[in-house]
Parts: C-alpha cells; structure tokens; sequence
C-alpha cells in the first residue's frame, strides 16, 4: 500500500496497514477517552509520524463531534431546563402578545420555546418586529391574513389550517382573522422568548383593534384586554 503526502510517496508495510486499519475502526468516545483527546487536540509541540497524523485524523474528526454532542447534551442537563418535559395546553390564556394575540405557553428548552397564539374572530393584531428571535409558525383553525416586511421585501398571504409560515429576526409583521372563528397557530421561537422588550411597535398596514400595548409590562391593561378577549371568545362560540 502507498500513500501521498506533499507529493512524497511512503511504502507502508502489511503490519503497519493491519495496524492503521484496526485503530482506524469507529469506537464510542466515553468520559475516560475526554482528557486524552484535549489533550491531543490542545497539543501543538507533539510530534506525529506519518501514519499517527493519519490515524489520528480519521479518527479524532468522529470523536470532536461526539465530544461536541455529549458537551451539548451535559450542558442541558446541568442547567434548569429538566432532561424530559411533558405539559397540557393550558385552558385559559397565560399573557397577552405584544401583537395582542392571547398566548398560552408550553415548554422551553435551550435552543427555543413553544407556545399557542390565539387571535379572537373579528381582530387584528398590533403590527410587531422582533429584535432577536426567529419563529416558524403552524396554523391549527381559523382562517386569517399575515403580513410580512422585512426591508424591500414585503408580502401578504393567507393562512388557515395546516399552514405553516416563518418569521424571520427583523422581520415586521401583522396578522387578522376573516370569518367568526378564531385563529389559532402554534409556534416555535428560537431562542427562548427572551422578555417583554423583545418585540419592537411598528406601523403595519391594517388598523390594529387594541392600540397601546407594545408589551405585556402593563398589567392592568393586560388584564383588562385579557378579560375582553376571553368574553368575547365566549360569545362567539354561543353564535
């Protein structure tokens, strides 16, 4: 066997090629293998021969992933977020929107968090940016209009069941119902929501049903809103 390496050939022997391949062989990278391979990987005065550069290539590529993954995976672990989570959709909403859409929160983990947004029949939303987060959202009932601008960019689409639209960072947007159902999405922030500064007022294109409550921060209001909207949600479903 033969190999090139800055244009120089090397002979390998039957041995050392039995060798190569055997230690070339994929294995599992436990804790005890950690310390080792920093080691290695911190080292920049060790010197490699051929064939240890080449073996320790092949391998050490696999074993900086797992060890990237398994350091991912204890960092989750040690932080306050629980290993596994399990919640029931709330029935009544836990805070209002900076949009004004009722939001029920589920969970949250290191990279995002999940919640239900709820916009009444009849309303629309207070036209928002978001200043670091990105969110994909997935339409469960009702049937609206959204509205995304972001610089030169700018569209309107229609949604409803099944639909499911991306809200890029710095992106502005807008959303309302059409008909006497509510409009009800899910939705994925990445990050985590980070808190009520977040969302930065911005002019959208329709007139917003509830003006004044770039966030959450007032609670009276908040609360009042919140009332408003759970009787109106009431009424509607009686119609």
């Amino acid at each position: 066997m033969e190999s090139t390496n800055n244009h120089q050939f090397i002979a390998f022997s039957p041995i050392v090629v039995h060798q190569y391949r055997r230690r070339s062989i994929p294995t599992i990278i436990t804790d005890d293998h950690i310390n080792g391979i920093l080691e290695k990987l911190g080292s920049s005065k060790q010197d490699l021969t051929t064939e240890q550069l080449s073996t320790f290539t092949s391998t050490t590529e696999t074993s900086s992933r797992l060890f990237t993954i398994e350091t991912s995976t204890s960092t989750n672990q040690t932080s306050s977020v629980s290993l596994f989570q399990t919640k029931r959709l709330p029935i009544d909403p836990d805070v209002v929107a900076p949009d004004g859409s009722l939001v029920r929160n589920l969970l949250t983990t290191i990279g995002g968090s999940m919640a239900q947004f709820d916009l009444p029949p009849g309303m629309t939303s207070n036209a928002v940016e978001h200043r670091t987060v990105y969110e994909i959202w997935y339409f469960l009932a009702g049937q609206g209009e959204f509205w995304r601008k972001q610089k030169e960019i700018e569209e309107i689409v229609t949604v409803d069941t099944n639909v499911c639209i991306t809200i890029p960072v710095g992106t502005q947007f807008q959303f309302r119902t059409i008909g006497r159902k509510p409009l009800i999405a899910v939705a994925i922030t990445m990050p985590p929501w980070p808190g009520e500064n977040e969302a930065m007022p911005r002019k959208g294109i329709w007139n917003a049903t509830f003006i004044g409550l770039p966030n959450s921060s007032t609670k009276l209001l908040n609360s009042i809103y919140l009332w408003m909207i759970i009787l109106t949600l009431q009424i509607a479903k009686t119609l």
